[in-house]
């Protein structure tokens, strides 16, 4: 069987990302529905399909052969980038994680990442965090896209190890400082994404507002003890960013 493969949105938007012609390590891959896509596409020649879990990569490996792509994808069980020698790979895709599992892989692995190499991350929760541990592992964000799609916000990075980046050589000369370039909406909605006033992230950040606003009038009608005052005044600082964001998003 050597039908095309039908995968998510998610996963061709993170796909069109990835260079032409890298070899990618595809890290917590499942059911390889990725690497069958980058192979058919002919974005890539060369895949290592990676997992930490036995069964995940069993049925990898079965879609795989049916798709007759056996030659060209390899599964690897390894926890995170620990299978992935340096230099096999130009490019490192991570979706569908969290941010703190997706950070404690990279932490792990960044000793495998060649100068330059390509990361197209997914991350699905802790965002703000996540953004800013890429700041400081030197992993500059070169784009930024978000989603929609079955009623979740999906946000996708593309990104680089360790480049020479001008717009921050222009700031400054060490990762630590790199976080202060961007401001607190940028760290937590995307700089790329108010940047380029994506129509989707504007859409997002009105929901966020409107919940944020939800939950700051349910806790006013509480009994104010001091750990409901200590809510109500971080939903405040939240609902301050949501707006400096909406503000920078409207911005001529």
């Amino acid at each position: 069987m050597n039908n095309i493969i039908n995968i998510s949105e998610r996963l061709k938007c993170a796909a069109s990302l990835v260079n032409k012609g890298a070899r990618v390590a595809d890290i917590g891959t499942d059911h390889a529905y990725l690497p069958i896509y980058l192979v058919q596409n002919g974005i890539s020649n060369k895949v290592y399909a990676c997992d930490v879990r036995k069964e995940p990569l069993r049925r990898a490996q079965l879609h795989i052969d049916e798709y007759g792509l056996s030659d060209k994808i390899t599964t690897q069980l390894c926890d995170g980038l620990k299978g992935i020698n340096k230099g096999d790979v130009d490019t490192v895709t991570i979706c569908g994680m969290g941010g703190k599992l997706m950070k404690s892989i990279l932490q792990a692995g960044i000793d495998k990442l060649g100068y330059n190499t390509q990361l197209v991350l997914s991350a699905q929760s802790e965002l703000r965090d996540f953004r800013a541990y890429l700041l400081e592992a030197g992993i500059d964000i070169k784009s930024e896209h978000i989603l929609l799609e079955d009623g979740k916000y999906y946000f996708i990075f593309d990104c680089v190890y360790n480049t020479q980046d001008e717009y921050y050589l222009n700031v400054t000369n060490n990762n630590e400082k790199k976080i202060t370039a961007y401001t607190e909406e940028e760290l937590r909605y995307g700089k790329y994404l108010l940047d380029n006033k994506s129509e989707v992230l504007y859409e997002y950040l009105n929901k966020e507002l409107m919940s944020c606003n939800n939950i700051r009038d349910n806790l006013l009608n509480k009994e104010q003890s001091v750990s409901v005052k200590n809510r109500i005044k971080a939903i405040d600082e939240d609902i301050a960013v949501i707006n400096k964001a909406l503000g920078r998003w409207k911005e001529q």
